[in-house]
């Protein structure tokens, strides 16, 4: 049973959270606060699994507490947004949250809503136990898993122009993966990279904000018509799906297309979008990377980049927040090479002879 803190300055907002997380048996609420401070003393008394933090409170708000919370403990933080504090919530990612989502309107809450929600929640809060608690024996069972995955593609056997766009797909826990892998890269990477996060409405302006200001690599949300340049990264917005398309008449320019075509694996934007459209017109010079995400969106992509002669790299299922599509593309065939977090970047560097 996941023990969790409710924090939240509003005592509607913790009653109607405890009231639908005491609905799954899984949850088992052991303490309430009403601010960040009474949360950091919470969490020491009851050392709870999961807290669901809010981040605008009086006296101690979400971001203060996460940094506290953090320099004694090592729960599963998942942080409740509004529209006026996303920008500090990508801060609690930074401080350590695992996880940035919309504070629920409980005025039209159904019950598939209800369900998704305290999913969500037990996949992010039973993974990080799992981390925590066995992350030497998950390290050997990755490695038995990446041995198994198709035979990496040795860099030496790579010419440095062999690939002219990088993709990257992502889900839940994929902010802080997203980051860490285009900081990786850095603003000489020499090829342009398209990133569809599965991200709310209200985040995704901060989103590539937050990724412009902290990766050292230009950042921006797409739009329809832009041509690509090296170096620079492209944000789908949330709400329609990303897409890439050869500029007409120039060979190896490419250019983004926003598509508002119905939600694919019931997603909008869709990963599989983006790497769909890219192994059609890159085909072996397409570069794809799946992280961590709940489900299977993204999989049939790598199958299709893979069976074109492209590049595919998975993240590992222990730096995963959640291993369900990296999972999906390896077992569907799809993935070349299966690697920690913190080695994506200098593995793709290698791979594409950049410095």
């Amino acid at each position: 049973m996941i023990k969790v803190l409710i924090v939240d300055d509003s005592a509607i907002v913790r009653a109607m959270i405890k009231q639908i997380m005491e609905t799954d048996i899984r949850f088992q609420i052991v303490g309430i606060a009403e601010n960040g401070e009474k949360a950091v003393l919470r969490n020491t008394e009851l050392n709870p699994d999961l807290i669901v933090m809010d981040i605008n409170m009086p006296v101690m708000d979400g971001l203060a507490a996460t940094k506290k919370i953090m320099e004694t403990s090592a729960p599963a933080v998942v942080c409740f947004s509004t529209e006026d504090s996303v920008d500090i919530g990508y801060q609690c990612i930074e401080a350590g949250a695992l996880e940035l989502i919309r504070k629920p309107d409980f005025s039209v809450m159904t019950t598939e809503v209800l369900q998704d929600f305290c999913e969500r929640l037990v996949e992010i809060a039973d993974k990080h136990a799992k981390n925590r608690r066995d992350k030497a024996q998950n390290q050997a069972k990755q490695e038995e898993k990446a041995s198994a995955a198709k035979e990496e593609i040795p860099a030496s056997e790579n010419t440095n122009h062999r690939y002219e766009l990088c993709l990257i797909g992502a889900s839940t826990g994929g902010p802080a993966a997203v980051q860490t892998v285009l900081t990786g890269l850095g603003s000489n990477f020499p090829l342009p990279i398209l990133v569809t996060q599965h991200i709310d409405s209200l985040f995704d302006v901060q989103f590539a904000k937050w990724l412009d200001s902290s990766t050292g690599m230009e950042v921006e949300l797409a739009e329809n018509g832009t041509i690509v340049k090296p170096g620079h990264a492209y944000v789908s917005p949330a709400n329609v799906h990303l897409e890439v398309e050869e500029v007409p008449g120039k060979a190896g320019e490419y250019q983004l297309l926003l598509s508002d075509e119905p939600p694919l694996h019931f997603l909008k934007p869709a990963v599989d979008k983006l790497f769909f459209s890219a192994s059609k017109v890159c085909k072996e010079k397409t570069l794809a990377i799946i992280l961590t995400g709940m489900g299977r969106d993204g999989a049939d992509g790598c199958k299709q980049i893979v069976d074109g002669g492209g590049m595919t790299i998975a993240q590992d299922e222990n730096s995963c927040i959640v291993f369900g599509m990296p999972r999906a593309a390896i077992e569907c065939g799809g993935v070349k090479a299966v690697k920690a977090l913190d080695d994506i970047a200098p593995y793709v560097k290698n791979l594409v002879g950049a410095r």
